[in-house]
C-alpha cells in the first residue's frame, strides 16, 4: 500500500496503543475491543492523530485527489494535491496534531498553520517523530538508497537499506524516538543505540507502540494473512486481515 503515517494509535485515550487496521475496500475501521466505523474511502490514506489535543486518537482520512482532511467528529479541511503524503504530527508541541503533508517530488513540508519548508526529495521516505524528545514532532526523512536518516535542524546518521521498514518509536522510555528498521526478509529489528533482536517474518509489518501502557514502544508485527499482532514478549491478539492497513503507534 501507499505510504502513510499514523501519529497516534491510543484510540480510547488510556494511555495505551490500540490495535487496529483500515480496511480500504470497505472504508471500515475496526478498533480491538472498542469500535467498528465506516468512514472514508477506497482510495484515502489513514491519518490517525490527536487533532483536539484530548488525549485520543481520532479517525481521519487524507483524500490527494481532492487535498481533503477528514477528521471524524471534527473537522474537514483542505491542504496538499495528488501526489503528497500525509504526515499528520504535533509539530507545534501544543494543541493537538496538525494536518501535514510532504510532497516527495518537491521534497516539500507542508505543516497547516505553521510552516512551509524544504527537506528531503523524490526517493525519500518522510518519518516524522519526536526524535529530540521535546514533546514535539520533527521533520524528517528516510533515504533506502543509503540508509540515511536525516533529522531537520538536529542530526544525520546511518541505519538501514533499500527494502527495510522504518519503525522509529520511543523504544527506550525516554520520551524521544529512536530511528529503527525492520528488515521483513531476515526478521531483523535494528534499533540505533539500543538493540538488535529478530521478530517476525517475510510480509509481517512493523507495528511498534505502547501496547502494555508502559510508557515505551514494544516490537511488534502485523501478519495480515493470519490476522495475528504478536507483540514481542508480551501477547498475540488477532483482527485483521489480507489487505488491511494497521493504524496504530
Amino acid at each position: 500500500p501507499a505510504y502513510a503515517v499514523i501519529e497516534s494509535g491510543d484510540y480510547d485515550g488510556d494511555g495505551t496503543a490500540d490495535a487496529a487496521v483500515f480496511r480500504p475496500s470497505a472504508a471500515l475501521w475496526s478498533i480491538r475491543n472498542l469500535t467498528r466505523a465506516y468512514f472514508g474511502a477506497s482510495s484515502d490514506l489513514p491519518a490517525s492523530a490527536d487533532y483536539d489535543g484530548d488525549g485520543t486518537s481520532d479517525l481521519a482520512v487524507f483524500r490527494a485527489t481532492a487535498g481533503l482532511w477528514s477528521v471524524r467528529n471534527l473537522t474537514r479541511i483542505y491542504l496538499g494535491s495528488t501526489g503528497d503524503l500525509s504526515v499528520p504530527g504535533n509539530y507545534a508541541g501544543s494543541g493537538g496534531a496538525r494536518a501535514a503533508v510532504f510532497r516527495p517530488a518537491a521534497g516539500m513540508w507542508s505543516i497547516r498553520d505553521l510552516t512551509r519548508s524544504y527537506f528531503g526529495g523524490t526517493a525519500d521516505v518522510p518519518v516524522p517523530a519526536d526524535y529530540s524528545a521535546a514533546g514535539l514532532c520533527d521533520i524528517a526523512v528516510f533515504r533506502p538508497a543509503s540508509g540515511l536518516w536525516s533529522v531537520l535542524a538536529l542530526t544525520r546518521l546511518y541505519l538501514g537499506s533499500p527494502g527495510d521498514q522504518v519503525a522509529p518509536a520511543d523504544y527506550g522510555g525516554d520520551g524521544g524516538a529512536e530511528p529503527a528498521i525492520f528488515r521483513s526478509s531476515s526478521g531483523m529489528w535494528s534499533v540505533r543505540n539500543l538493540t538488535r533482536v529478530f521478530f517476525g517474518q517475510a510480509a509481517d509489518q512493523a507495528v511498534p507502540a505502547d501496547f502494555l501502557g508502559a510508557g515505551l514502544s514494544e516490537i511488534a508485527v502485523f501478519r495480515a494473512q493470519d490476522s495475528l499482532w504478536s507483540v514481542r514478549n508480551a501477547t498475540r491478539i488477532y483482527l485483521g486481515s489480507t489487505g488491511d492497513w494497521p493504524v496504530t503507534k
